[in-house]
């Protein structure tokens, strides 16, 4: 097996290129992900498959690596909620996702039937992830197809995370391996099936339980231009209208400001019209608006067409997620400056249109996970 060294490469793209024609020719490359060491194939080469998945071990299977988060709704065209709220946060990274496939209108139903027999798990799951380590990322932009990898286990089931024991355990099998030493995670990917808005853990590895019940979690993004007045009201609002509805469930509620000064309390009047409610905002510190918290919300709302105009420039891939409190395109008035009075009515029109997103919201909006 020839290898090749990663870091010490003038052009990694000259390795790329190598292992790449490997592949198409239908031969099994190892490659490092941020996780383990793979042995990959491409998912178009049979044959290749087929040596591929006779190196399994163990409940580790092979699974598909794709190029892209949007890629999987060519493999999985009819996502939950939750699938797609998953995929949002969690790739690319150490995630293995068995989702509902093998529709006909899939393109798994598009690959060579052999192949969808060693990927297909259960009958209608398939496996997938996107990762992150950029040998991977090269590899598959210059590929016809999706690859199939499996991650490389020793004698003793322990994934394999150095390049010295990838070369040990695929000797046999592979024609080349890039070398990048030792893994990032040095540890398997997590694999878990979500069907519908159900969620279960198939394999332990990097991302423990705890951090995928944070990855599912449904959570409200609250906007307005300080984070002092509107936005907490509404935070708080919406916080007790689910909680009503759904319990103590996998939910979170967060506000931020388009213009916020981190750190600052809530306006007096907004927290007095919120005890008035029996809801707290004494604790609340103001927050900016970050890409990350933006990514990560499944439904932003905003206070005016303005905040969510700013947004929408800022980030456009936010339109489908992203709507004004009011649902009708009347913005809700600053009440700063105003008297304990104006809070008030601010706080009755907030709760109007609150009520009205609780009561759309339904149970495919949360994620179970069996215990």
């Amino acid at each position: 097996m020839k290898c090749f060294d990663w870091k010490g490469s003038d052009d990694p793209r000259d390795i790329v290129h190598i292992v790449v024609q490997n592949l198409v020719e239908g031969q099994l490359a190892v490659l490092p992900a941020e996780t383990a060491y793979h042995v990959v194939a491409s998912a178009l080469k049979p044959t290749a498959v087929e040596h591929l998945h006779a190196l399994s071990t163990g409940n580790r299977r092979p699974y598909l690596l794709l190029r892209s988060s949007e890629e999987s709704l060519d493999y999985s065209p009819k996502l939950s909620r939750i699938a797609e709220r998953v995929i949002r946060r969690g790739w690319p990274g150490p995630l293995i996702l068995e989702l509902e496939s093998f529709q006909p209108e899939s393109l798994a139903c598009q690959l060579p039937p052999t192949v969808q027999d060693r990927i297909r798990v259960d009958g209608r799951f398939l496996p997938q992830r996107v990762a992150a380590h950029e040998a991977i990322v090269h590899a598959m932009r210059l590929l016809p197809g999706p690859l199939v990898a499996l991650p490389l286990l020793d004698t003793f089931g322990n994934p394999v995370c150095t390049p010295e024991v990838a070369n040990e355990v695929a000797q046999t099998a592979a024609v080349a391996l890039i070398d990048d030493g030792p893994t990032h995670y040095g540890d398997l990917a997590t694999a878990i099936r979500i069907e519908n808005q159900n969620c279960s853990m198939q394999s332990p590895g990097v991302v423990d339980l705890e951090n995928l019940q944070r990855l599912s979690q449904f959570i409200v993004l609250l906007v307005c231009t300080g984070n002092t007045c509107r936005s907490p009201m509404a935070e708080v609002l919406m916080r007790h209208a689910l909680e009503r509805r759904f319990g103590t469930a996998n939910f979170s509620v967060v506000s931020a400001g388009l213009s916020a000064f981190p750190g600052g309390a809530a306006s007096p009047e907004a927290i007095a019209v919120m005890a008035q409610r029996n809801l707290n905002l004494r604790s609340h510190q103001s927050k900016s608006i970050t890409e990350r918290v933006v990514k990560f919300a499944d439904l932003i709302l905003t206070m005016t067409n303005s905040h969510r105009r700013a947004i929408v420039e800022r980030m456009p891939d936010t339109v489908s997620r992203l709507h004004l409190v009011s649902g009708t395109g009347q913005d809700v008035s600053d009440p700063f400056g105003g008297n304990e009075s104006i809070y008030a009515d601010c706080a009755d029109q907030i709760e109007q249109y609150i009520n009205g997103w609780v009561n759309q919201i339904d149970e495919t909006w949360i994620a179970h996970w069996d215990s």
